[in-house]
């Protein structure tokens, strides 16, 4: 029982930080957040001076005389002097209500205040109150896209007026603009270099996967090579055990596994497989000052040496969540089948689950899955690209979706790894399974010898955008790669202000 509450109040406590990307374990987390007694409330309010403010944003950039919708977004004003640069943080794939206090309490709000500029957390349309439309089908989704989102960030800088801000800020780029972003927003902060140069000045893209996959197995790569050995071994152990089964022919064996892990009524292996993928969405939820992976995961296996003893301590484990995730008037295979097209994941059009599903069924893909056969594993090989791609027709209709997302043209249209841009500062962790999509990936092009005014740095020991919380609370070499931010965009910013002082002399 102990264990069972601990369940519940970690994932919980971890939901709007492994929202950051789709992380294993997201569905499951999901059905528990959505049970009133595992939300978890946060009561705790941003003064009114910051907002939430709203912007008239166009819901087609590319089409002429298109309607508008209210998109929301928080400003911090009280740090700017004439001349310093406005902030952007996009808060990606998420409602930004919690990310709204980044605008008073975070790394970037200290970085803001040392340039004496002014921070704006907008939120990414579709997500939280930006709504273009009242329901996420297919048709209404049409307009969520990368360019779309890249052009709400350009619209934003080219037209925005802060309420109750009576600076009449210069249009940039005599303002500069530094968008910065972790995660897929991230991405969005390099890709606005990219292609708005002449409005964004510079950009800070933390734990950025800029690299499209399609079969993107290396995620778990990280957690498997950093993760204690002790822990590794178990879960190493546990799936080849689960494999040699599922792959088998023997359907009364396959059902005597799942009744260890208390799903026997689970029909689909795949959805299984998933399943017991979970607990590893705590690596990536992993803060400075919190280690859930080990703490509520990891801690099962200790003091047990044989692998009956591993597969009976993950079996307790999975109990214990199905237990916190699934309604009481639900079966097991109707809580966890993604196979049924009455399923109502499937069928609630106003779920919000839908928006950053139809992201990566459409573009990114980052299919989360099992190792090739030649690799070791943490996670069952039946989890594979068919378990994602094929709930993607299921959700917004066979002919609404592409066969496979056009991850291959978002990489050419960005540039992948290969893009390279001056006035970018790259930020990644060490043990982040996103950085084996950043540009500082072990399998990315060496860089050392481009031709560029950009900046690399990998936080020791570190997870995903880990230079997000503020200066206290980091370690001395995370602190220390904040320190450099705040060097390289001040130096920026004088040589941007020596070179246009120069160019006035010369007119004179």
């Amino acid at each position: 029982m102990k264990q069972y509450i601990l369940i519940l109040l970690l994932l919980g406590s971890v939901i709007n930080l492994a929202s950051c990307f789709f992380a294993p374990g997201e569905r499951i987390r999901r059905k528990i957040a959505s049970k009133s007694m595992a939300v978890s409330s946060n009561n705790s309010t941003l003064p009114e001076k910051y907002g939430p403010f709203f912007y008239d944003q166009p819901v087609d950039h590319f089409l002429e005389n298109s309607t508008t919708f209210k998109h929301r977004y928080w400003a911090n004003t009280e740090w700017y002097q004439p001349g310093g640069p406005v902030l952007i943080y996009n808060a990606g794939e998420t409602a930004a209500d919690q990310r709204s206090f980044l605008v008073i309490d975070s790394f970037m709000a200290e970085l803001t205040k040392s340039l004496n500029g002014i921070i704006i957390v907008m939120e990414h349309r579709f997500y939280g109150l930006s709504l273009p439309s009242s329901n996420f089908t297919a048709k209404e989704l049409a307009t969520l896209n990368t360019a779309q989102a890249l052009e709400d960030i350009a619209s934003f800088i080219r037209y925005v007026k802060i309420p109750n801000f009576e600076v009449d800020l210069p249009p940039a780029p005599e303002t500069r603009y530094i968008v910065y972003g972790g995660s897929y927003s991230g991405n969005l902060a390099a890709w606005m270099r990219l292609k708005y140069p002449d409005i964004v000045f510079a950009a800070v893209p933390s734990s950025a996967p800029v690299q499209m996959k399609y079969n993107f197995y290396e995620y778990f790569e990280p957690i498997r090579k950093f993760a204690p050995k002790h822990c590794v071994d178990a879960i190493q152990s546990v799936v080849l055990f689960v494999d040699h089964i599922l792959f088998s022919p023997f359907e009364r064996a396959k059902i005597n596994l799942k009744k260890r892990f208390g799903v026997e009524d689970l029909k689909h292996d795949d959805d299984f497989a998933e399943l017991l993928s979970s607990p590893l969405g705590y690596w990536q939820a992993m803060t400075p000052k919190s280690n859930p992976f080990e703490e509520n995961f990891c801690s099962v296996f200790e003091g047990l040496t044989t692998v009956q003893e591993y597969v009976d301590a993950y079996g307790g484990y999975i109990k214990n969540l199905t237990k916190a995730a699934c309604r009481e008037d639900e079966t097991i295979n109707q809580c966890f089948d993604t196979h049924d097209p009455r399923n109502e994941m499937f069928t609630e059009i106003g779920d919000e689950s839908r928006v950053w599903l139809w992201q990566v069924c459409t573009e990114y893909a980052y299919w989360q899955t099992g190792a090739p056969i030649w690799r070791p594993t943490i996670v069952s090989r039946k989890l594979n690209p068919n378990w994602y791609q094929h709930q993607c027709p299921l959700t917004f209709g066979e002919h609404d979706v592409p066969k496979i997302p056009k991850w291959h043209q978002i990489n050419h249209e960005y540039e992948g790894w290969y893009a390279s841009m001056d006035r970018v500062f790259w930020v990644d962790g060490e043990w982040d399974p996103w950085r084996t999509l950043s540009v500082q990936s072990d399998d990315a092009p060496d860089r050392n010898d481009w031709k560029e005014d950009a900046r690399y740095a990998i936080l020791p020991q570190s997870v995903h955008h880990w230079d997000f919380f503020p200066s206290a609370m980091v370690s001395d070499s995370i602190k220390s790669t904040q320190d450099q931010i705040y060097d390289v965009i001040k130096g920026w910013i004088d040589d941007d202000e020596r070179a246009k002082q120069k160019i006035h002399l010369q007119i004179l």
